[in-house]
């Protein structure tokens, strides 16, 4: 147990925050070099091709602290439970491969105006279900909804539409959306501080500033990488909110301003499986 938790905290680090096991460290690896992968930081009895080289050097960064036996073993794993499949340079991506890749990363698109609405989903999925109510809640989650309390989460944006798909690939539970409108409140909160409260803005926003503040100290490009990931860790928490509900100091505008332009180029070919 101690030596998984050293792992996954060595992951952490190497990836900031954005995986703790080694199948999606192995999986983001993939990704850096465009969906394939070396067997082994070496490379030295592959061929030179401009395609090797390229993965050499972007995974290079990432497990150039790693050991190398331990990668080799994640890889094996990874290949074992279908997220990656041997190819003639090493090892590719696969569908299953992308679909995990794809939840690790974030949703990277603009925010919508707000149409001054807020949105209540309430459920109640039977205790003996309990995987599909916590698989329910993960969805929740990834669309952007926060918990307020137990079976009870908050949304900015109207989510009917992906609660009707999400219901469609699960059994069904008694679940309830509800229009909250924009004088509206709960206990003795307004809108604002409710929002403020439940999406952890005060959180989010110090931690975006504390991250610019580590970009103004960044001297190496694999210190460049780990804020690259340190910062799809913050924009995956980030329910990318319209400027008129965010704090008037809000960094996170800036963030992934100096990430397009500072940060995303040294990210190899992961860019291209960010969802635009």
């Amino acid at each position: 147990m101690a030596r998984s938790r050293t792992t996954s905290k060595l992951i952490s680090r190497l990836t900031g925050e954005l995986a703790v096991t080694t199948l999606d460290f192995v999986v983001l690896s993939a990704a850096l070099a465009g969906g394939m992968i070396l067997y082994g930081p070496s490379g030295k009895d592959l061929y030179a091709s401009q395609k090797t080289q390229r993965a050499l050097k972007m995974t290079g960064l990432m497990y150039k602290k790693w050991d190398e036996s331990a990668f080799r073993r994640a890889v094996g794993r990874a290949a074992g439970e279908g997220l990656v499949k041997r190819i003639t340079d090493g090892f590719k991506l696969t569908g299953s491969g992308k679909k995990r890749l794809k939840e690790l990363l974030p949703s990277y698109k603009q925010p919508k105006p707000w149409d001054e609405k807020l949105w209540l989903v309430t459920y109640d999925i039977p205790e003996d279900k309990r995987y599909i109510r916590d698989r329910f809640r993960n969805w929740l989650f990834e669309i952007g909804c926060r918990m307020i309390q137990e079976s009870v989460w908050l949304s900015v944006k109207d989510p009917k539409p992906w609660i009707k798909d999400s219901i469609a690939s699960m059994e069904k539970g008694n679940i309830i959306v509800s229009c909250l409108g924009k004088d509206g409140s709960i206990g003795n909160e307004n809108l604002n501080e409710l929002i403020y409260r439940v999406f952890e803005l005060k959180r989010l926003n110090k931690a975006y500033k504390s991250w610019l503040q580590a970009v103004n100290q960044q001297s190496s490009k694999s210190t460049v990488l780990s804020l690259g990931f340190r910062f799809l860790s913050l924009l995956r928490q980030d329910p990318m909110f319209p400027k008129d509900l965010l704090p008037q100091d809000w960094a996170g505008n800036k963030a992934r301003r100096i990430f397009e332009t500072e940060i995303e180029s040294e990210m190899g070919a992961i860019k291209i499986y960010l969802q635009k």
